[in-house]
């Protein structure tokens, strides 16, 4: 994920909201008439492809099987990730400090008496966030958080930007969550509240090592509280219907939730790593969905473990042992999580069925020998993964239920990173 210029964070906040408030964003507005004819599009969707060692990104339509729209942005993205409505990719310039969005032209209103879905061409925005090494982007309902890890070596500190598709379309970010120091962390947009990490001044290391509360106000965030759980080494987050979890080298730290709104209350406790974890080895990434209970925790390069956080345990998810995971996610419904290995295959395994394997599918025949890897992600319309498969310049369309290859689209370019953009039902 990417920067621009490195701004003290006082300077760096101010020229943000400027900056963004002056933006001609996405805007709601839809030029085509308001009439009821054709109000729900059932579509494919589009997806947002990065090209390798190119600042080009280019939108996939995938209801006409073909290029929409390529667009040159300011630098090479290092990631690109869906908005939190599905409209907009937002492409993560890390190393050169900024943001970049892209209006996908899928979109639906609420007109109070019925949803109106509009399509339009796909458009590159004005818009340009700024923001020292972003990098972690959590999304969780219609509000995603960006965590931008500031910069030791030039004194810039951490911030949090809350966004939402209503906000990118006005060119603004909805809040922004300025904190003390610089570190490699990340944060949950919960509504009204917002958990984020807290880094010990005292400890060398850029990783946090606790977990805050902030509360919304109408300006920003109030701090609520610090859970005195310690998690050392804090890294990768989640959150589905009741938890978010945190990846700590010493298990996982789980904050629960319950009621809703500003008056919801939270609760923190530890899972502590089980006793087959292999030595040197942690939970550093987390993957969830909100129709499923347990979450799915990867310790690198490829060991694999279901966090129940009701049941307050974390135990082996057996796969296929001494294999590398090189992408890995749930399907739309949760009713799948599918794990890309380092040879290429394809493993789908149950969530409802204590995650065992059903189906092996081989996806990608040369899997790259250093980064960039494969990207994998889920359709919202579709019972479809998509996975990029550089060397072959194609992505891969795979159907679950079927646990097979449907079709392979051919890019015409080594295609890495990928956000699905559409109308979820």
């Amino acid at each position: 994920m990417n920067r621009h210029a490195f701004l003290r964070l006082g300077a760096l906040t101010v020229a943000c909201a400027a900056l963004l408030a002056g933006c001609g964003g996405g805007g709601g507005g839809a030029t085509d008439t308001d009439d009821h004819a054709g109000e729900r599009i059932d579509s494919a969707g589009r997806l947002a492809v990065l090209q390798a060692d190119s600042a080009n990104v280019r939108i996939w339509d995938l209801d006409e099987g073909k290029l929409a729209q390529s667009f040159a942005l300011d630098h090479p993205p290092a990631a690109v990730y869906a908005s939190p409505g599905g409209r907009y990719a937002i492409a993560l310039q890390r190393t050169q400090d900024q943001a970049q969005f892209i209006d996908g032209g899928l979109w639906q209103e609420d007109h109070g008496d019925h949803l109106h879905d509009y399509r339009q061409a796909p458009r590159l925005l004005s818009l340009r966030l700024p923001a020292v090494r972003p990098t972690h982007f959590e999304t969780h309902g219609s509000q995603a958080a960006l965590f931008n890890d500031g910069l030791v070596a030039d004194n810039k500190n951490a911030e949090v930007v809350l966004l939402s598709d209503a906000g990118i379309g006005k060119g603004t970010a909805d809040a922004r969550l300025p904190l003390p120091l610089p570190m490699h962390g990340t944060a949950e947009p919960l509504g009204e509240h917002l958990l984020t990490t807290y880094r010990d001044p005292a400890n060398t290391s850029t990783l946090p090592v606790q977990v805050d509360l902030y509360r919304r106000t109408t300006t920003g965030f109030t701090f609520a509280q610090r859970f005195a759980e310690a998690c050392p080494d804090l890294h990768g987050s989640f959150t589905n219907a009741k938890h978010t979890a945190f990846g700590c080298s010493d298990g996982v730290l789980v904050v629960s939730r319950s009621g809703t709104g500003a008056s919801a209350t939270f609760t923190a406790r530890k899972l502590p790593n089980p006793a087959d974890m292999p030595t040197g080895v942690r939970i550093g990434t987390i993957k969830g969905h909100d129709k499923v209970a347990q979450l799915v925790g990867l310790a690198s390069p490829g060991h694999l473990f279901v966090i129940d956080a009701d049941a307050g345990r974390i135990t082996r998810l057996n796969w296929a042992e001494g294999r590398t995971v090189r992408a890995q996610g749930f399907d739309r419904a949760g009713s799948n999580y599918a794990v890309l290995d380092d040879q290429g295959a394809l493993h789908i395994t149950s969530p409802a069925n204590a995650f065992a394997t059903r189906a092996k599918v081989n996806v990608v025949a040369q899997m790259p020998t250093a980064a960039p890897f494969p990207s994998m992600v889920s359709s919202l319309t579709r019972d479809e993964l998509l996975v990029s498969d550089p060397a072959a310049r194609q992505v891969a369309v795979v159907d679950v239920p079927g646990a097979k290859v449907g079709k392979r689209l051919d890019m015409g370019f080594a295609p890495t990173g990928l956000a699905w953009l559409g109308i979820a039902p």
